[in-house]
């Protein structure tokens, strides 16, 4: 089982999640975090939620009330406004594109980087146009 992230979306109470796996994403947010930060744009990691892992790994319990850890998430997560997590992704994007960094040792993901943030964007763009927030959970 590998850890992930998933885009998600916030619109009135209610976590709508992509389900796509983003295992570059994941596997290279240290270096992504960096070129944002480079960029004069939040971390991605700073929209990072991790309710469904802390409920997977620790063995925890749901609070009273609760079926799932969407609804946790959608109560106690990590959100950011859908317009501002789009043109974060929108500057890294853009930057991972025309520099095409390395991302691996043994083998380059950038292409797979480029795939996820591509996917990633269009999903907070049209989380955007519903005045939602926006997140990436880390999904195990």
């Amino acid at each position: 089982m590998s850890t992930v992230l998933w885009a998600n979306r916030l619109c009135d109470g209610a976590v709508v999640s992509d389900q796509s796996d983003k295992f570059a994403l994941h596997k290279h947010l240290p270096q992504l975090d960096r070129i944002a930060t480079g960029l004069g744009v939040p971390a991605l990691s700073s929209w990072c939620d991790t309710t469904d892992l802390r409920f997977n790994a620790e063995d925890m319990s749901l609070p009273d009330g609760m079926t799932s850890t969407d609804q946790w998430m959608a109560r106690d997560g990590v959100w950011v406004d859908a317009g501002e997590a789009a043109r974060g992704l929108s500057a890294v994007l853009e930057a991972v594109e025309t520099k095409r960094p390395r991302f691996g040792l043994l083998r380059n993901d950038c292409d797979a980087v480029i795939a996820e943030l591509r996917e990633s964007l269009a999903f907070a763009r049209a989380a955007a146009e519903s005045a939602a927030k926006f997140n990436f959970s880390v999904v195990m």
